[in-house]
């Protein structure tokens, strides 16, 4: 008999499909072990209440908070948090990306909406926090909003001279500006720009660079 909807009769199993495909979508990711120390930090500025295009209601924000979940769902050892007028890291479990998700959602308006993301850096150096993959989830319209002068360009480098020398940052600009808050990019900055299925593919290329020179010396 063909199965109709009903309220809420099916939800729950709607619900454990989409669990499944996010879940499924994140496998090729090649997780990082225990010893490898992620921090994720999303933007939730009023700039990423945007659609990602005139024909959809999907958001930036919408996009950031999944791919943030997915990719906690393949790490370890893994922080998450949000930005806005302040930085609060979200304690949340690693296996449930939609709920995680969700869980982001309910608390949209606890650190406001304006666009401090150095304040992530600025946390860790007064911690001395050891970390080694810091990951932004952004469309890089970032600023200090304070009356302070503390561009994230000085805090990196600050925290790679005074605590992690082998940190490395990744920018996801979802929004693809290529817009980039560091004065300089090297092999320790990483800026990826726009976003689609196969973000994953290419984080994986990044994390494996001398792997992927020398293809690319072979083959050429």
């Amino acid at each position: 008999m063909e199965r109709l909807w009903n309220g809420r009769g099916y939800l729950e199993e709607v619900l454990d499909s989409l669990e499944s495909a996010a879940q499924h979508s994140a496998k090729n990711f090649r997780g990082f072990d225990e010893n490898t120390r992620v921090l994720l930090a999303c933007d939730v500025s009023g700039s990423m209440q945007r659609p990602i295009s005139p024909q959809s209601k999907i958001l930036l924000y919408d996009i950031g908070l999944m791919l943030a979940m997915m990719l906690q769902s393949r790490c370890e050892n893994v922080q998450v948090g949000m930005f806005g007028n302040t930085w609060k890291r979200i304690p949340v479990p690693t296996r449930n990306i939609l709920s995680n998700v969700q869980e982001f959602y309910k608390r949209e308006g606890e650190v406001g909406y304006a666009t401090n993301g150095h304040l992530v850096l600025k946390e860790l150096l007064e911690r001395k926090e050891k970390v080694d993959k810091i990951m932004f989830f952004t469309d890089l319209q970032l600023w200090n909003t304070g009356t302070g002068n503390e561009p994230m360009s000085r805090l990196w480098k600050q925290y790679k001279a005074n605590v992690h020398a082998e940190a490395r940052l990744y920018l996801f600009d979802l929004n693809g500006y290529g817009q980039v808050p560091l004065k300089m990019l090297d092999h320790e900055v990483c800026l990826i720009a726009g976003w689609s299925d196969k973000i994953f593919g290419v984080l994986a290329a990044l994390e494996d660079y001398e792997s992927v020179i020398e293809n690319i010396r072979i083959y050429s």
